[in-house]
C-alpha cells in the first residue's frame, strides 16, 4: 500500500477513535476543521488516481466515509463530481469484466460507499429536491441490480439507506416519485421495467400516515394495471418481483389493503394462475413460481380473513386454479396425448407446459392453503380477552365459538365446489404418488369443514365417473382422516 494511502486512512481513523482521546491531542473544537482539511486532500488526491487502480480508490472512498460520518451536515458540503464519476467507472467495469471477480467485488464496494456518501452530502445548488430524489432512485436501482451479481453489495443495507433518506422527502416529492415509478413500471411487460419495482416497494412500505390515502389509491391503480397487462408479461423474474412487492405490502403495510384492493389482489392471483396469465420465455423454475403464488395467497388468507365474507367465491376460484399445476397430463400409448386431455389444458396456468407439473413440495404448500382457508386463524389474544370480559359482564353475547360458527357457515356454501374440482382433476389428469400423498391432509381438512348437506351438494354436482372418485376419497377420509371418539 502506498504511503499516501496509509497517511489518509490513518489520519482519518485517528479522529474517529473516541472523544476522550481527541481531547488529549488537541480538543474537540479543532476536530471539524482538521477533518474538512483531510477531506479536501483526499478529494484532491482522488482526481489523480488511475481509473483502474480500484484498491487505492476503495481505500480513499472508505476514508471519506469515515470523515462524513463524523462531520455535521453543514460541514460535509456537496460530493465532488470527481468522486461521483467513479460510479459509472465501477459499473462499466463490472458489466464488461464479469470474469474478473476480485476487481468486480472491489468496484461493488466503491459504488456502494459512494452511494452512502451521496446520501450524507449536501445537494448540489443546481439541483432541486426532485432532481436529487430522482438521482437517488436511479442509483438505488443500479445498486440493487448489482447486488444480484456482486457479493460485496449489501442489498439490505442499501434498502435501509434508501428508505431512511426517503423519509426526509416532502410529501409532494414523495408523491411525484411514486407516480413516476408507477408510470414506468406498470403495465409491466419486460424485465427492464421491473428494475424499478423494488424501489417502488421500498417507498410503499415506508409508512407514514400523511401518505395513507394517496398510497391506497395507488395500490388500486397498480392492481388494475397488472390485471390488464398480465398476459403480456414474458419474464419470470419480473413476475416474481411483482409478487414479492405485493407480499411486502401485505406484511409491512396491511392498512393499505382496503376491501377494494383485496378484491383486486384476489383477481390478480386468479388471472396469474389461469390461461390468461403470464407466459414466460426465459428459463424459470415452475416450483419457484408456484410457491411464490402460494406464499402471497397464504398471507392474504391469514392476515385479511376479515375481508373473506362475501369473497369466498374468489378464494375458491383461486384454489381451484392452483390445483391444476400439481396435475400430470395423461398419455395414451407411448407417443400421443389424449385429445380430451389437451382440451382440458386450458385449465392450467399459461406458464405451464403441457407436460410439466409441480413437485410434492408444492402440494404440501397447497394443503397448507386449504387448512388456512378451512380453519381461519383465531383472533388475537387481546381481542379475545376483551370480548370474553365483555361477555362476563353481560355487555355482549359474542363468543369465540359463535365467531367460528359464522365463519364455517359462510365457508360451507362454497367449499363443496373445491371438492368437485378435485374429483374432476383426478378424472382428467394424473397425480404423482408423492404429490397425491402430500394433498391428502388438505383434502381431509376440506372434508372436515363440510356437513352432510354440503357433501350431498358436492355429490349431486358430479357425473357418474367423478362420483366414483368422490366415493373413494370420502371412504379414505372416514377410514384414515376423520377423528373418532373412543
Amino acid at each position: 500500500m502506498q504511503n499516501v494511502e496509509k497517511l489518509n486512512i490513518g489520519y482519518v481513523r485517528l479522529f474517529s477513535i473516541s472523544s476522550s482521546f481527541l481531547e488529549k491531542i488537541g480538543g474537540l473544537d479543532e476536530l471539524p476543521g482538521r477533518l474538512v482539511a483531510v477531506k479536501g486532500k483526499i478529494v484532491e488526491y482522488i482526481s489523480t488516481v488511475k481509473k483502474d487502480d480500484f484498491v487505492m480508490m476503495r481505500s480513499l472512498v472508505l476514508s471519506l466515509s469515515e470523515i462524513y460520518s463524523l462531520l455535521d451536515p453543514k460541514s460535509r458540503g456537496t460530493l465532488p463530481t470527481t468522486v461521483l464519476s467513479h460510479v459509472s467507472i465501477g459499473i462499466s467495469f463490472i458489466n464488461s469484466n464479469a470474469g474478473d471477480t476480485f476487481n468486480a467485488e472491489i468496484c461493488g464496494e466503491i459504488v456502494q460507499a459512494i452511494f452512502e456518501l451521496f446520501l450524507l452530502s449536501s445537494p448540489q445548488k443546481a439541483h432541486d429536491e426532485l432532481t436529487r430524489a430522482q438521482y437517488i432512485v436511479s442509483y438505488f436501482v443500479a445498486l440493487h441490480d448489482l447486488s444480484t451479481r456482486i457479493a460485496t453489495v449489501d442489498c439490505k443495507m442499501i434498502r435501509k439507506l434508501f428508505q431512511e433518506n426517503a423519509k426526509s422527502w416532502s410529501a409532494s416529492i414523495y408523491g411525484e416519485i411514486v407516480d413516476e415509478l408507477v408510470h414506468i413500471s406498470f403495465p409491466a411487460t419486460d424485465y427492464s421495467q421491473g428494475r424499478y419495482i423494488e424501489a417502488l416497494a421500498c417507498l410503499i412500505t415506508l409508512g407514514g400516515s400523511e401518505h395513507y390515502a394517496f398510497l391506497v389509491k395507488k395500490m388500486s391503480l397498480i392492481c388494475c394495471s397488472l390485471v390488464l397487462g398480465l398476459g403480456k408479461i414474458t419474464s419470470s423474474k419480473l413476475f416474481l418481483k411483482i409478487l414479492h412487492m405485493f407480499e411486502s405490502v401485505l406484511k409491512e403495510q396491511p392498512s393499505l389493503v382496503s376491501p377494494l384492493v383485496f378484491e383486486q389482489m384476489s383477481i390478480l392471483l386468479i388471472v396469474s394462475t389461469s390461461r390468461s396469465g403470464p407466459s414466460f420465455i426465459d428459463e424459470y423454475d415452475i416450483d419457484e413460481v408456484y410457491l411464490s403464488l402460494c406464499s402471497v395467497t397464504s398471507t392474504v388468507l391469514l392476515s385479511f380473513s376479515k375481508f373473506l365474507r362475501g369473497h369466498h367465491n374468489l378464494v375458491i376460484r383461486l384454489l381451484q386454479n392452483l390445483l391444476y399445476p400439481l396435475c400430470v397430463p395423461r398419455l395414451i400409448g407411448s407417443n400421443r396425448r389424449i385429445e380430451k386431455s389437451i382440451q382440458n389444458h386450458w385449465k392450467r396456468a399459461a406458464w405451464l407446459s403441457r407436460t410439466s407439473a409441480c413437485s410434492a413440495s408444492c402440494a404440501l404448500a397447497y394443503s397448507r392453503l386449504i387448512s388456512n382457508f378451512c380453519e381461519p386463524p383465531a383472533r388475537s389474544w387481546k381481542d379475545s380477552r376483551k370480548r370474553i370480559l365483555a361477555d362476563s359482564h353481560g355487555t355482549s353475547s359474542f363468543s369465540l365459538s359463535s365467531a367460528a360458527g359464522v365463519s364455517r357457515r359462510a365457508l360451507s356454501k362454497h367449499a363443496p365446489y373445491l371438492l368437485v374440482e378435485y374429483c374432476y382433476a383426478n378424472l382428467n389428469y394424473n397425480f404423482d404418488p408423492d404429490t397425491r400423498q402430500a394433498l391428502t391432509q388438505g383434502i381431509y381438512t376440506l372434508f372436515d369443514s363440510l356437513g352432510q348437506n354440503e357433501l350431498k351438494i358436492a355429490n349431486a354436482a358430479l357425473d357418474e365417473a367423478a362420483r366414483a372418485i368422490f366415493k373413494t376419497a370420502y371412504g379414505d377420509y372416514l377410514k384414515f382422516g376423520k377423528w373418532h371418539e373412543i
